[in-house]
């Protein structure tokens, strides 16, 4: 019995695995801020030294640095970032949303996407769409990068509160000043561009 057992769950795990999403990027141009950098790092493997990742957590950093993201790597908070008004041509949120922990801290990170852009800035951000129930929320994904490498990763999320959908991410978006251009709900996930 016990052998079924880690057999079964041993199946259970390589499913759970499996990529619920494939998302393909593309190389933004001039210089991007990507917030909520850490862990694997995507952008900075996407967009390569034009890249300034902050993330709030070093441990997050190290880990994308480690996996060889290339960036410049900033230890701050997305609600108060330490750089001038209008220094980027791109910000990125790239599943890293549904780790700010609270509405009110998601708006003061699109506030501040708003103001180290420059006037034309473009914000990308790619999202899991999370439900009402509580638990663990979780995305695995299949990444192509623009040099045709693949990253498989997961992101995940546990409690109550996490709610996130494309109405949400428009909300905030409107409230801090962008303009959606482009916006696509897939099964699990969110991909959205604002001005």
């Amino acid at each position: 019995m016990r052998i079924i057992r880690k057999l079964l769950m041993n199946s259970l795990a390589k499913l759970s695995r499996k990529p619920k999403a494939s998302v393909s990027l593309k190389r933004l141009e001039g210089f991007t801020v990507d917030i909520g950098a850490g862990g694997e790092g995507v952008m900075a493997k996407a967009c390569g030294r034009n890249t300034v990742g902050i993330d709030i957590n070093k441990r997050e950093i190290n880990e994308a640095r480690s996996r060889g993201s290339r960036a410049q790597w900033v230890l701050g908070d997305a609600c108060s970032m330490p750089f001038r008004n209008g220094s980027f041509d791109a910000a990125t949120f790239f599943f890293s949303l549904m780790y700010i922990k609270t509405t009110k801290r998601k708006l003061a990170t699109f506030i501040e996407a708003r103001r180290v852009l420059k006037s034309d800035g473009l914000l990308c951000l790619w999202a899991a769409i999370i439900g009402e129930k509580p638990g663990l929320h979780a995305l695995f994904l299949e990444i192509r990068l623009p040099d045709n490498g693949e990253i498989f990763t997961g992101y995940g999320v546990r409690g109550t509160e996490k709610k996130q959908n494309l109405e949400l991410i428009n909300k905030l978006a409107n409230k801090a000043g962008f303009t959606a251009t482009s916006t696509e709900a897939h099964k699990n996930w969110i991909e959205a561009y604002f001005r």
